[in-house]
């Protein structure tokens, strides 16, 4: 039985809730991603949230005194779900269709992250 171990990406760029929004889009520019995972902290790594482009356009940011000084924590959206690293390619595919994802942060029993799937990953396993 292979896991969600065996496919997923160990290395994807992060950001941490209290980071700049200018920041963020720098990051989701340079590496060309639709999402980046927010963590509380580059030493925990738990998982907090969820920022894209489409998040730093709200009406909060548009707003603020200095847009580009709103943090992360500020206007991310809160993770759906995330998923263990023990855990079989099975239900993480069943997963990620129940809740209509393209991909989920891998963390540990502790709730660390260790990675992110995504759903172009395991297409590739399958076929």
């Amino acid at each position: 039985m292979n896991t969600v171990a065996d496919l997923m990406n160990v290395n994807p760029v992060l950001c941490t809730s209290d980071m700049r929004v200018s920041e963020i889009k720098y990051l989701l520019k340079k590496y060309d991603y639709d999402e980046i995972i927010v963590v509380d902290s580059i030493d925990k790594k738990n998982p907090v949230g969820l920022m894209s482009l489409g998040d730093m356009e709200v009406q909060y940011v548009e707003e603020a005194e200095l847009p580009s000084d709103v943090s992360a924590i500020e206007c991310m959206r809160k993770i759906p779900t995330v998923i263990l690293s023990t855990s079989s390619l099975e239900e993480c595919i069943n997963i990620m269709r129940d809740n209509h994802l393209k991909s989920i942060p891998v963390v540990n029993l502790n709730g660390q992250f260790e990675g992110i799937i995504e759903r172009d990953s395991i297409k590739e396993y399958i076929f």
